[in-house]
């Protein structure tokens, strides 16, 4: 049934009357099947065109086509054979979303996905409109999803305020003013930067781009950001990112390599470690046998504090070997740190309570400052094709608000404000795309007009939406405790070359990413309710014990991944990192599971730093210099002079040496009694190991 749109409504803002023009435009296009329409008939027939001066039109016509092909719909530009001008297709391969060829279980894993991060997760509305497009005639597979045996707390740190800007500006190549805290400096400075892609690495979230006040791409932590996120200039673009610029090659690094390489060290690693530094550090450098059993890391660097806190905190376990400049920094921090211990321990008496550390939990599920928006255009998309395709035969509809506002992620608000413009878009003035109204508050009825057809097939990803899709599937690992652990990775590959060239603006980052032959054990034991042996090293210590556990439930938490188990040898529930497991083997004997093992706090709060993670507490003095990181992180009382003491969770005495060996002579503990002299003793023998003592 075809019905007669509504008159024209006044009071639309500028960016409704764009999004008509933008759907009309390429109803327009598209209803003439990839054949070319001459430009004066455009600006006859399209929706907004035929109001404008010849001036405007040419402008807005350049400015639509442009905001089109930002989103991946590339309109094709020619001359008319018969030289009337200029002609303009839109062929359907430009538009209509690719087949992406996925099975049902790859399907079902990608909707495992928004299960386990929606409404914890910034980008959560991309990802279930992205979902709904590759699902069109399957959209109750993202509500049949199971919801895998995994949490995910990508926390909204205190930074996230400002990431729904910032992702706007990268996807718009607008330039950006804000004031900025440079934490090594300790000075605030105004910046103006082109963003190029932002990076989620633990739990905090980073903006890379090219910074103008260096003359050089940077690094920012959103969390260090002092001021709002203003554009630099009222231009449509302000830059191009340069073409060899490539956001993957941030994925991953350590500290130590965060910009070019400055030099090259060379580390020996005992054999006990060196298990540790090939899992996790083997792709930023090279691990190779020594005779006497020890293994040399090679690694590029940048920086060289980093590098050389990184060598300290391993102990005993690592020897800078060189370059000489590195190892004289090395062990120049051990002389600052042997005379702070020394000294008499500093005054607390005058010190005061700095508050606690910036909020980690994540935000009320429905707090929207930090959810990132889809487009409009690919919101009015998504929903015209999700009205269509709920059409019957005959061209009608009738669809309960409540069910199409949860399927895509509106507000009754949202939903009504769309609706509205959707009854506005035409093609060429033949016919309105689709005619929808409310009967009373509940219902919304709809008929599909002669435009309808063209729009009932899905719209191919924006960048955003695919970029949002791989965010998830790095977010929740390569695999997924679903009923093939390779069927995520299987969506991905299938999505990434979907997608096709253009540079990633959207990654995700591990600060110790997990070994992959751990990772799939723990997911296929929790699968099949399956024992799994495990050999687990304590970190900070020489123990490793061997264990058989019962795994329930994978979180990731505080940017890491943890299996929270019944441990068959503590007797009790027990939660273990993935990176400090050094073996992980799959028994052939299932397990019933506990039915009162405790898991919904793992899934709401992920692992918290308790006192069965972290039984003890020290008391530590931290200098000027580095209470400026810890007070990122925890509570602090400042002393007078910029110093601070925190009280430090800590699992055993070597656990805390190490931890204070990585400052470097910028931290000493004051509490437990003698753990100076623990620390002062380890510091003598790493002197004379480096024949300075």
């Amino acid at each position: 049934m075809s019905q007669a749109g509504p008159p024209r409504e006044e009071g639309f803002s500028k960016d409704a009357d764009k999004q008509i023009r933008r759907l009309s435009l390429v109803a327009l296009l598209l209803s003439r099947g990839g054949h070319p329409v001459t430009v004066g008939e455009i600006r006859r027939r399209v929706e907004g065109y035929p109001t404008m001066t010849e001036e405007a039109f040419k402008r807005r016509f350049y400015e639509d086509r442009a905001e089109l092909a930002r989103l991946g719909i590339e309109i094709v530009a020619g001359q008319d054979a018969e030289g009337a001008g200029e002609v303009y297709s839109l062929p359907a391969s430009a538009y209509y979303l690719p087949a992406v060829q996925l099975t049902r279980e790859e399907l079902t894993a990608l909707a495992a996905c928004l299960a386990v991060l929606e409404d914890r997760f910034a980008y959560s509305k991309p990802l279930r409109l992205a979902l709904v497009s590759l699902m069109q005639g399957r959209p109750e597979l993202i509500d049949d999803a199971a919801t895998p045996e995994l949490a995910v707390l990508p926390e909204a740190g205190s930074g996230a305020a400002v990431l729904p800007k910032l992702q706007a500006a990268v996807a718009d190549r607008k330039r950006v003013v804000f004031r900025y805290y440079a934490i090594g400096r300790d000075e605030e400075l105004e910046r103006t930067v082109d963003p190029y892609g932002l990076q989620l690495v633990g739990d905090e979230w980073y903006l890379i781009g090219f910074c103008h006040l260096r003359q050089a791409v940077r690094t920012f932590r959103l969390s260090r950001i002092r001021s709002r996120v203003t554009h630099a200039t009222r231009a449509p673009h302000d830059f191009a990112p340069p073409a060899d610029f490539d956001l993957a090659a941030y994925r991953d690094r350590p500290p130590w390599r965060l910009g070019a390489p400055a030099g090259e060290a060379h580390v020996r690693v005992a054999a006990d470690m060196a298990w540790w530094v090939e899992a996790h550090y083997s792709r930023c450098g090279s691990l190779g046998p020594l005779p006497d059993g020890d293994a040399l890391f090679t690694t590029a660097y940048t920086s060289a504090q980093p590098l050389v806190s990184w060598v300290l905190g391993l102990g005993e376990h690592a020897t800078l070997e060189g370059p000489e400049g590195l190892r004289d920094e090395l062990v120049a921090q051990l002389h600052r740190l042997d005379d702070l211990l020394s000294a008499p321990p500093p005054s607390t008496r005058h010190a005061t309570p700095a508050g606690a550390a910036p909020p980690r939990r994540r935000r009320a599920a429905r707090t929207d400052d930090w959810r990132v928006e889809v487009d409009r255009f690919t919101r009015l998309t998504a929903l015209a094709t999700y009205l269509l395709r709920h059409c019957d035969e005959g061209g009608e509809g009738l669809l309960p608000v409540a069910g199409v506002c949860a399927d895509l992620d509106l507000t009754a608000t949202e939903l009504r404000a769309d609706v509205r413009l959707l009854n506005l878009v035409n093609f060429g003035a033949d016919g309105a795309l689709l005619y929808a109204q409310y009967k009373g508050r509940d219902t919304l009825e709809v008929w599909c007009d002669l435009a309808g057809e063209t729009f009932a097939r899905p719209a191919r990803l924006s960048p955003l939406q695919a970029d949002t899709l791989l965010l998830a599937v790095d977010l929740v690992g390569g695999q997924l405790p679903v009923a093939s652990g390779a069927a995520l990775t299987g969506a991905a590959t299938k999505l990434r070359a979907a997608r096709g060239a253009a540079p990633l603006t959207l990654i995700a980052g591990d600060q110790l990413p997990p070994q992959e032959e751990v990772f799939a054990a723990v997911n296929a034991a929790i699968r099949a309710r399956r024992l799994l042996e495990i050999e687990y090293w304590s970190e900070g210590t020489d123990e490793s014990t061997v264990r058989t556990v019962e795994p329930y439930l994978m979180v990731r938490s505080r940017g890491e991944w943890y299996y929270v188990c019944f441990c068959r040898h503590a007797q009790g529930r027990r939660v273990f990192r993935v990176a400090t497991t050094k073996r992980a083997a799959l028994l052939d004997d299932a397990f019933a599971p506990r039915p009162d093992l405790e898991l919904d706090l793992y899934r709401t709060e992920g692992v918290p730093a308790s006192a069965a993670y972290a039984p003890r507490t020290a008391t530590v003095w931290f200098s000027p210099a580095a209470a400026r990181y810890v007070e990122e992180i925890q509570p602090i009382d400042r002393l007078p002079d910029g110093a601070c003491v925190a009280r430090q969770p800590y699992i055993d005495d070597p656990w805390l040496v190490h931890f204070v060996l990585r400052f470097g002579g910028e931290a000493r503990p004051l509490s437990p009694d003698g753990m100076d002299d623990t620390v002062r003793a380890t510091v003598r023998r790493l002197l004379a190991r480096y024949g300075d003592a």
